[in-house]
């Protein structure tokens, strides 16, 4: 394959309007050529067309700083789905056993006439004129779009395969996104230890008389509100369902050895003081093999419909001339 890269066509898109003058690029005029494919030349105005509803997206979305990049992105993308389409109608037309009537074309017309302009003749052709197109281009579009797709169906969709191996190895990989890890229902209290000598004592003491009243029956959650210096104190201290291993060492080993309703001794952990409380536990539970088996195969056929789609235009480009102005 003869590929000559060349600048990418920013000023194209000035002219256009999709850029603001004095974006840096190599000058090219709207009605220029922006690529070649064979003996096939490719239009900037093509282009332009073709990239109309991303840009359409990307000025709804994107912040000023970003569209300048963005929109030179989206001409080369839809620059390059063009070639790509070139390519297989080329590909097409040299396949002698494959041929596409034109009744089939007036029968895909009329069925497009039927289910989006309610079988009126006249709104269709209002649309048309409302495009720039004349019954004849629209009809030449749609050729080949049918041509794309029948012969994308014949080189990829026909081909994709996935084992049932493939599907079960996917799922072993992706295992940890299906599973939920054994989780406990957390209330903490916690008290920072102070910087002082007398400051740790006093809290020490204060932190020993909070547990011996929990012990005693007092509520978890109104004492965290009084005395907890921690994030969740006005939720009573209350962390709700939590992954011990989400906890700092100190903790989780204690968490993990509470049975429910269990108050923890006072534990020291860094600069603070916790007491814990389990109310509750769950155990680990994982998404069974059955219920993602569907949705795994669909994303590794994605994944080989894709593969394929890339070899053939490999192959395909390895045999064409293409340019790109």
């Amino acid at each position: 394959m003869r590929v000559k890269k060349l600048i990418l066509p920013i000023m194209v898109l000035a002219l256009a309007g999709l850029l603001p003058p004095g974006s840096p690029g190599k000058t090219i005029p709207v009605e220029g050529c922006a690529a070649q494919v064979n003996d096939r030349m490719i239009t900037v105005r093509e282009v332009l067309s073709a990239m109309q509803p991303l840009e359409r997206h990307l000025r709804a979305t994107s912040q000023n700083v970003e569209l300048d990049s963005q929109l030179a992105e989206a001409y080369e993308m839809a620059c390059e789905a063009l070639i790509e389409r070139e390519l297989i109608l080329d590909a097409f037309q040299q396949r002698k056993e494959f041929a596409l009537p034109d009744k089939l074309v007036q029968n895909r017309t009329e069925e497009i006439v039927r289910s989006k302009f309610g079988n009126s003749r006249a709104a269709f052709r209002k649309a048309l004129d409302e495009e720039g197109l004349t019954m004849e281009e629209w009809q030449d579009n749609l050729r080949k779009s049918m041509i794309v797709s029948f012969l994308r169906e014949q080189e990829v969709d026909k081909k994709v395969s996935v084992s049932p191996q493939a599907v079960r190895a996917a799922y072993e990989k992706a295992l940890p996104t299906f599973g939920t890890p054994a989780q406990v229902h957390l209330h903490m209290i916690m008290i920072n230890l102070g910087k002082t000598e007398e400051e740790m004592a006093l809290k020490r003491k204060l932190s020993g008389e909070v547990r011996q009243r929990l012990l005693a029956g007092e509520s978890f959650a109104d004492l965290a509100r009084q005395v907890s210096e921690g994030a969740r104190a006005q939720d009573g201290g209350d962390w709700g369902w939590v992954d011990p291993a989400t906890r700092r060492a100190e903790l989780a080993a204690a968490i993990q050895a509470l049975k429910p309703g269990e108050i923890s001794e006072v534990i020291t952990a860094g600069e603070d003081l916790y007491i814990l409380k389990v109310e509750g536990r769950r155990d680990a539970t994982v998404v069974p093999f059955e219920k993602v088996q569907d949705t795994l195969r669909a994303e590794l056929e994605k994944q080989e419909a894709k593969r394929l789609y890339n070899a053939w235009m490999t192959r395909l480009k390895e045999k064409a001339f293409i340019r790109k102005y």
